[in-house]
């Protein structure tokens, strides 16, 4: 490709197309590496085959590094240029307004490892010390002191949880200086641009400075109470209209900076390619940050395990996957998931629950490169790509996720994700195929048979509609707790009203430690499901500073009871959906888990395996740490395996059956045998080493796709 390498490469043809790496900056490179070691560098990356980096650095925390931005954009030009000469394509990404500012000795060890882990110290940079410190100024004549975020329980700076303070992104001086900070960096020639960390702190106390309580003023016509005792009273008060006003206000200013960088660059004829991510989605997120309302993205991931241990943590950031894959699928862009693995057995793990999930992959261990290593992942990931690209969910049950209970609602977390995260987590752990779908898709109704409400309190009268439709035609509706509790806005909605709306008499009482019931609703069911039926605990995150070798903590396998209290949900909703399984996989070793989807071509089915057998076992000691390796324990000698999947509709039958794994160079043909409604396929488990993928291949001529 002939191309100017000091401006941004033409956008990809398809994006599923892109294999991202890291392309970390650190002293090495920012003070050492000419031209020539960065065009080494670039080439490994693209010999093993990734074409899109996004930067990463040592000084991620652009604002305590601010004596030292013409250097880092020099370095980030000679990075551009570098990977420009092997087609990369280059993303840049650092935190748009978090700082290190320690107080105490703890605080600054902690610094202190973060550099040490990403390759640099404190005697590489020597303003940072007045830089944390100081109050310097910034833009014309206004100092850094007065873009800090507020916290409204002090009235003084808000903390974040990086040992810093933060900016405010309503603040219009804080705007002017990065937005002239980002020109800087559009000259080099970026692809895109990625900036992290748009987040509210101060443990969600953020932000109550002047600008924010004028715009909250403008907006919303409500006062924010003054710090000290009003403020603790007032917050989360979700009786008060005006927190819950409040909490809107600071999704919606998040939202509207977005928008301002956007139009920013627009204004200046650009448009950078736009990465995105969030780490949690379905947990409360305190730091107000709504994914799915962002504009102009291109990719949407996740950050799985950044501190927890990956070996145990795994089962939680699959349901997350649910929420990243939804959303990418409304946006029509692909999703993807970010890992840490720091070894072979972590990077194979990882990469294998990313394609499991149906998302693009992206890892690096905190701090350096380890693109060598991946290069047969993403040789394998080139040479099926018919089958990995855009795949589509292949399941009749889904879940429901509900933005606005999940911005406004008192009870989340004990009630509404405590349920959810369960009832997801037995269908994962259970091999029993599930989306999850939203708002902007209630129009994919009709492809599912049962649809789950996980006591989404708050849905809107058109939300309520669309689905006593669905049930009037045939839908079975899995109906939680005190679902439908209110409408979008807050407003409580009466018992007698959903009564009306569903054709009762009356509404029933659902009591939250009673029995399901089910009650037919025309040609459809609605089952009446309490919050606490079958719920205990499920597989949840351990953390780990990664930064402190040999560190390990406590842990707790599910116990017996919670695995049977799993075995009751996967039983009722197995009853529920009607005639053939999704998927069904008889012998199947415990521990592999098992994920199916269609190829984007309709062509194929394809069912992912992964090795996690032995993951969740207790160690002898109870005490984990990121140190444990992933076991895939070798699967010869158990008996064959069924894999059982419905064949759709529109295919009358199969033509084969393939196994394409990472220890063979060429698909394996597996025997495959055809029922009515399905296809069944015989599989030696001593073939699922780490990860596997069993192609269902329908005769072409036979597709009505």
């Amino acid at each position: 490709m002939t191309h100017d390498l000091n401006h941004p490469l033409p956008h990809p043809t398809d994006p599923w197309d892109t294999r991202f790496g890291f392309f970390w900056y650190n002293d090495q490179e920012i003070f050492h590496d000419g031209e020539a070691d960065l065009d080494r560098k670039a080439a490994a990356i693209a010999d093993a085959g990734i074409n899109h980096v996004i930067t990463f650095s040592c000084t991620h925390f652009r604002w305590s590094f601010r004596c030292h931005w013409p250097l880092l954009t020099e370095t980030l030009a000679k990075i551009v240029r570098a990977c420009h000469r092997h087609d990369i394509y280059v993303t840049e990404h650092h935190s748009s307004h978090l700082t290190f500012n320690p107080l105490t000795a703890e605080e600054d060890a902690y610094i202190d490892n973060v550099l040490r882990v990403r390759g640099s110290s404190r005697a590489s940079w020597p303003h940072l010390e007045e830089d944390m410190r100081a109050d310097p100024v910034v833009i014309d004549d206004v100092h850094l002191s007065s873009l800090r975020q507020i916290d409204g329980r002090t009235g003084q700076w808000a903390r974040s949880n990086y040992r810093g303070w933060c900016m405010c992104f309503n603040n219009p001086d804080y705007r002017r200086a990065y937005l002239a900070y980002l020109e800087t960096l559009y000259a080099t020639g970026i692809d895109g641009i990625m900036t992290d960390d748009v987040q509210w702190f101060g443990q969600g106390h953020s932000c109550a400075c002047a600008h924010c309580r004028r715009l909250f003023r403008e907006r919303y016509g409500y006062e924010m109470p003054p710090p000290g005792v009003a403020w603790e009273r007032w917050w989360g008060d979700y009786d008060q209209p005006s927190y819950r006003a409040w909490l809107d206000f600071r999704f919606r200013s998040i939202e509207d900076f977005h928008v301002l960088v956007k139009d920013h660059y627009t204004a200046l004829g650009l448009r950078p390619l736009r990465p995105n991510y969030v780490s949690h989605a379905l947990t409360p997120n305190p730091t107000a940050y709504a994914l799915e309302t962002l504009p102009h993205l291109d990719w949407v991931f996740q950050e799985s395990c950044f501190a927890c241990i990956i070996r145990y943590s795994w089962p939680m950031w699959a349901l997350e996957s649910m929420h990243r894959l939804a959303v990418a699928r409304q946006r029509r862009i692909p999703p993807m998931d970010i890992f840490y693995p720091d070894r072979p057995d972590s990077m194979r793990f990882c990469w294998a629950l990313a394609q499991s999930w149906g998302m693009l992959y992206l890892a690096t261990p905190e701090g350096r490169m380890s693109h060598r290593e991946e290069k047969p992942l993403r040789d394998f990931e080139r040479s099926h790509a018919r089958l990995l690209r855009s795949p589509q969910r292949y399941a009749r049950l889904a879940f429901y996720d509900s933005r606005a209970t999940r911005e406004q609602y008192r009870d989340l977390a004990p009630r509404t994700l405590r349920a959810l995260k369960a009832w997801l987590q037995a269908c994962y752990m259970r091999n029993i195929p599930c989306d999850l779908f939203q708002r902007e898709e209630l129009g994919r109704l009709p492809q599912y048979d049962v649809v789950v409400l996980s006591e989404i309190a708050y849905l809107s009268d058109r939300e309520l509609r669309a689905f006593c439709d669905w049930v009037q035609a045939g839908g079975t509706l899995v109906w939680i707790g005190c679902t439908a509790s209110h409408n979008e806005t807050g407003v409580p909605r009466a018992a007698d009203a959903l009564a009306a709306e569903w054709g009762l008499s009356a509404w029933p009482v659902i009591a939250d430690d009673g029995e399901p019931q089910t009650i037919a609703v025309g040609s459809g069911k609605l089952a009446l499901v309490p919050l606490n039926w079958n719920l205990g605990q499920i597989a949840r995150e351990y953390s780990v500073e990664r930064w402190r070798p040999g560190l390990r903590t406590s842990y707790s396998a599910m116990s017996a009871e919670d695995e049977r209290l799993r075995d009751g949900i996967v039983a009722l909703l197995r009853d529920l959906l009607p005639g053939e399984p999704d998927l069904a996989a008889e012998n199947l070793p415990d521990g592999v888990i098992a994920t199916v989807f269609r190829t984007a071509d309709g062509q194929s089915l394809v069912v992912h395996l992964v090795n996690a057998a032995g993951t969740l076992a207790v160690p002898a000691e109870e005490m984990i740490g990121h140190d444990d390796i992933i076991p895939f324990p070798s699967l010869a000698g158990k008996a064959t395996v069924a894999l059982r999947v419905r064949r759709p509709a529109d295919v009358p039958r199969a033509a084969a059956a393939l196994l394409h794994t990472l220890q063979h160079a060429m698909p394996l043909p597996l025997p495959c045998q055809h029922t009515a409604d399905s296809v069944i396929v015989s599989l030696d488990p001593a073939l699922i080493v780490d990860y596997a993928l069993v192609e269902v291949h329908f005769d072409a001529t036979e597709v009505g796709v």
